[in-house]
């Protein structure tokens, strides 16, 4: 399905019933990769699986920064109507997630931040993208070096940044063997006020997002009055 938001086509799917939560994928990759954890939770939630601007099927010729992505995430959320939806966001949708979560604090009701990113300088950005490339199945239209451009010219969120964020949050870190180390995790927690860390040693950048081993902990953190 398509939906016309902030000036672009944007392209969804949607899974399941129940309370609503939006799954925002990884840079240069389309919804594919979310379908692993979007399967699980759809027993419970209603899912949006959501490619985000010049991805998967979604609009190409656009500006690429993460605000213009979370304004699309906010006029997404609005225009269908959703009830302050949960939000999980893996990797560089996770820094989507973080500018929704600062610039409109009251759209949505919990965070949910998987290997995310808030000072892009901590990443080694041409070992990320190396690292991508071997994905061969990925089936992304548009190049990796347009978000490594993405990453470049994007703005560091600070403590004061992070601190505008009201809403529970869950900030989960792959440990020693994701490309995001488990210090932006760390930084992410210590500066997010009501939120929880949770790293998961053994797990690779992705590879939780595939294997759902954790998806006990994601549940216990959703369904937390």
């Amino acid at each position: 399905m398509y939906i016309e938001v902030n000036g672009i086509k944007i392209n969804y799917e949607i899974l399941g019933k129940g309370k609503p939560i939006i799954l925002l994928n990884p840079n240069s990759t389309n919804t594919y990769l979310m379908k692993f954890i979007a399967n699980k939770l759809s027993k419970e939630y209603e899912v949006f699986l959501f490619d985000r601007r010049c991805s998967g099927k979604s609009s190409k010729n656009c500006d690429l920064s993460y605000e213009e992505s979370a304004k699309d995430v906010y006029e997404f959320i609005k225009k269908l109507n959703l009830n302050k939806p949960y939000i999980l966001g893996s990797s560089g949708g996770a820094s989507v997630a973080l500018f929704l979560a600062i610039t409109y604090p009251d759209c949505i009701s919990k965070l949910v931040l998987c290997s995310g990113v808030a000072r892009f300088s901590k990443i080694k950005i041409p070992e990320f993208y190396q690292k991508i490339r071997r994905f061969t199945f990925i089936k992304s239209i548009i190049k990796a070096e347009a978000f490594y451009k993405l990453n470049e010219k994007s703005r560091e969120l600070t403590s004061d940044d992070l601190s505008k964020i009201i809403v529970p949050t869950l900030v989960v870190n792959g440990g020693k063997k994701d490309i995001v180390p488990a210090e932006e995790a760390k930084y992410l927690a210590d500066n997010i006020n009501n939120s929880k860390l949770i790293i998961l040693e053994k797990e690779k950048h992705f590879s939780y997002m595939i294997n759902c081993k954790w998806y006990d902990k994601l549940k216990k953190f959703l369904e937390l009055e």
